[in-house]
């Protein structure tokens, strides 16, 4: 009687094995076969990193498909004083920005037009990942503070 059993464990063990590979297999193809969910997720990322960013907040942005343009909504989120925008970088050159340099009073919000400097982000609905670096003088009038941040910039061409 014991010998019809031999085996039994072994065999449930191979069986349940087989069904956590093809659910992870299944898992891992959904994934590959949606990239435009890993995007939509880097996006979000991307904006809730600069939407609470320090000291300046990027709130919103758009870039330009065709030419080296875009908008960017930055906020003081700098409660002591103000603090005055001198200079952007985004994706590695220097931006030119209309009005530059740009003040900002404590927690004020304001768009910065950037109108030429920056890489072309390719067609219509296409993906951009820009690193960002805000240089700027503080409160206490001290020039040359960099805000380099961690996460690029990401979104989709308009």
């Amino acid at each position: 009687m014991i010998s019809r059993f031999h085996g039994q464990g072994a065999t449930e063990y191979l069986v349940l094995l087989a069904v956590v590979l093809i659910i992870a297999l299944v898992s891992i193809a959904l994934l590959g076969f949606f990239p435009g969910m890993a995007t939509d997720t880097r996006i979000a990322q991307s904006a809730a990193y600069w939407n609470s960013a320090y000291p300046f907040a990027i709130k919103s942005h758009m870039m330009n498909a065709a030419a080296a343009s875009g908008k960017l909504v930055v906020q003081n989120m700098d409660s002591t004083g103000s603090n005055q925008v001198t200079a952007l970088s985004v994706g590695g050159s220097a931006a030119t920005v209309t009005g530059s340099p740009v003040a900002f009073a404590p927690g004020e919000t304001k768009t910065l037009a950037i109108t030429a400097g920056i890489p072309t982000c390719g067609a219509s609905g296409a993906t951009y990942d820009y690193q960002v670096v805000f240089t700027y003088t503080n409160a206490a009038g001290i020039s040359g503070f960099k805000q380099n941040g961690t996460k690029t910039l990401t979104g989709k061409c308009s």
